[in-house]
């Protein structure tokens, strides 16, 4: 993120959005401390719009709203996923707001709400591409007004929240074209779902029969190498969904790409770029190839992970490392590589039970989801906080659809559904059990 600041880039290896951010705050400030409080207002900023939002339309009581606050203020991933270099913080603060805009929609219709909600859409968009269904979730905002607004303000919603993705995903995929020569929207996506399928070897005889291109089958055979070689380690294992294909460049899709790399004399990034296509359509042909083969090796390890996500990088500070990298210490004006640290492994004894925590709470929300829409005098006596409700509902599901089959969960990607989960649950828990009081 930092290199692709300081270059001014227009793409990189992940989405540009965050380091238009970090040129942004460095053109105010080069401290590095200035940044990350900057993240942490944001996210606890939109945090507590939507806690303020909740306490006016679902009426908490004072004990609960307190007890609620709390834990928000409290949150030991806050300030941990708020310090670092990472689009993570920015997308989970913005993304609360957006979604607190749509229920100011479902609400009321109003057109600077509207106009509010495609501009988030277009930022969230550009920090990171899990964005990709959030357009589904807005169309959905505009379906749950039912009577309210009129017809053409509910059609202007959808097309314009879809829309807005379109043309950011078509001129990423312009500039991608003209500055590296592959003609893909994300590389990033590409690498992605190649990695995704590798996870079938070597679990099954995968049937690479019939493969699209010459290209893809000089990457089957450089796969099918690298598992002769690899397989019997990994058979004595149980599955896992991991990243490490797109990572290790012992693995047969780096293997591929220095190939490439090198007939075609080109740069690192622009090889990156230039085999994704390859990988996309190599990838999704193993998958449609064995379907039940890869929910069994990848789909169910990554729900696992979802569910109950490992620490990643919360586990140890700076990935253990006491020096950064040089780019780093240019951007924020250190007087040298080193880093200092209290305890760099404190972090993992402290946020130890999140993972279990984020189980409990999935598990809490949809017991308490499905008893508040199945009572027919919550849903008409609480209509505004219905509404706000089934659009959660929707997002989460959306979201754990999208995750697990995108890529492994860690526990940074679960800061803002565990946010959702822990608000709504509460919130409706309480109008359920005040609801009990009244009728005995």
């Amino acid at each position: 993120y930092i290199d692709s600041a300081a270059s001014a880039d227009a793409i990189g290896y992940r989405p540009i959005g965050y380091s238009i951010f970090l040129r942004v705050v460095h053109a105010i400030s080069a401290s590095d401390t200035f940044l990350v409080t900057l993240q942490y207002i944001l996210v606890q900023g939109a945090s507590l719009w939507l806690f303020l939002t909740l306490v006016k339309r679902c009426g908490l009581s004072v004990r609960t709203g307190v007890i609620v606050l709390m834990v928000l203020l409290l949150n030991p991933m806050i300030p941990y996923l708020c310090n670092y270099v990472s689009s993570d913080a920015l997308f989970v603060g913005l993304s609360l707001i957006w979604i607190t805009v749509l229920m100011a929609l479902v609400r009321e219709p109003d057109w600077r709400l509207l106009a509010l909600q495609v501009g988030l859409l277009f930022v969230i968009f550009h920090l990171r591409y899990v964005a990709l269904f959030y357009p589904a979730v807005a169309s959905l905002t505009f379906l749950l007004m039912r009577k309210k607004g009129s017809t053409a303000f509910k059609l202007i919603g959808i097309i314009s929240s879809v829309g807005v993705v379109i043309a950011c995903m078509g001129w990423i995929k312009h500039i991608t074209y003209k500055q590296t020569g592959a003609n893909v929207f994300s590389a990033f996506s590409g690498w992605q779902i190649a990695n995704n399928a590798l996870h079938l070897y070597p679990w099954v005889p995968v049937d690479t029969a019939g493969l699209p291109s010459p290209e893809c089958r000089e990457l089957a055979a450089d796969v099918r190498d690298y598992f002769e070689k690899a397989g019997p380690a990994i058979l004595a294992k149980e599955p896992t969904s991991t990243t490490e294909y797109m990572w290790v460049h012992s693995s047969p899709l780096h293997r591929y790409m220095a190939d490439v790399r090198r007939r075609e004399r080109t740069t690192y990034f622009n090889a990156w770029n230039r085999v994704a296509p390859v990988f996309t359509q190599y990838g999704y042909f193993l998958i449609r190839r064995h379907p039940l083969a890869y929910l069994r090796y990848y789909g169910w390890p990554s729900a696992r992970s979802f569910f109950v996500p490992g620490p990643d990088v919360f586990a140890v500070y700076n990935e253990g490392n006491k020096t950064v990298d040089p780019i780093a210490m240019r951007w924020f004006r250190y007087r040298s590589i080193k880093v200092r640290v209290w305890s760099a492994t404190i972090q993992a004894s402290l946020l130890a039970p999140i993972p279990w925590i984020c189980l409990f709470l999935n598990i809490a929300f949809v017991v308490v989801c499905l008893w508040f829409l199945g009572s027919r005098r919550c849903r008409e006596g609480f209509p505004v906080f219905t509404g706000a409700l089934e659009l959660t509902a929707a997002y989460l599901l959306a979201n754990a659809v999208f995750c697990i089959f995108a890529s492994p969960s860690v526990l940074r990607y679960q800061v803002l559904p565990m946010i959702l989960l822990f608000l709504f649950t509460v919130s409706g828990l309480r109008i359920l059990i005040e609801k009990n009081k009244e009728n005995p």
